[in-house]
């Protein structure tokens, strides 16, 4: 199996890096893998061909433009607790996918964040560091339990009599 070249930190480190990642694909994929089975309820916009291939800001933002033009409904909720989630997910793996490693003074190889307001960086840096994990998990998962909330039920699925 080829390995990288670069010094990498400890292996319990880049599994939360993963669990970030991933825990974002999986909320996107909530929005994403429901489009089919909601089709006929969603504005005409929000189809996985133009929506896979957006990061998961351009998905937030068009499910919340999308959200705008529907009536007050259950599904709008949905669409809108999906969008927030997206957003901060947006944010939070931002935050891992744009640190640069750097030696953490007590916790080895880690990653350090400039951190950015309105697309401008602010002077203040920040690590990615157990702390930050915790709290991103944390996050992440509050995000994930008001989608699920919100979440449309599926159909039960009706047999056809013989």
């Amino acid at each position: 199996m080829p390995r990288s070249r670069v010094a990498l930190p400890d292996t319990d480190y880049l599994a939360r890096i993963g669990e970030v990642a991933y825990s974002v694909s999986y909320l996107e994929w909530t929005i994403l893998g429901d489009l089919h089975r909601l089709e006929d309820q969603l504005p005409d916009d929000l189809v996985l061909s133009r929506l896979e291939p957006m990061m998961t800001s351009q998905i937030a933002s068009a499910v919340k433009s999308a959200s705008k033009e529907m009536a007050e409904s259950a599904l709008k909720d949905y669409l809108v607790a999906v969008y927030r989630a997206l957003f901060v997910a947006a944010d939070l793996r931002s935050d891992v996918l744009h640190a640069r490693p750097a030696t953490h003074p007590d916790q080895g190889q880690r990653l350090n964040r400039a951190e950015v307001r309105d697309r401008k960086i602010t002077g203040k840096r920040f690590w990615i560091d157990d702390e930050w994990f915790d709290s991103a998990v944390i996050e992440l998962n509050e995000q994930l339990s008001a989608v699920s909330r919100a979440r449309p039920p599926f159909a039960p699925i009706v047999k056809e009599a013989r």
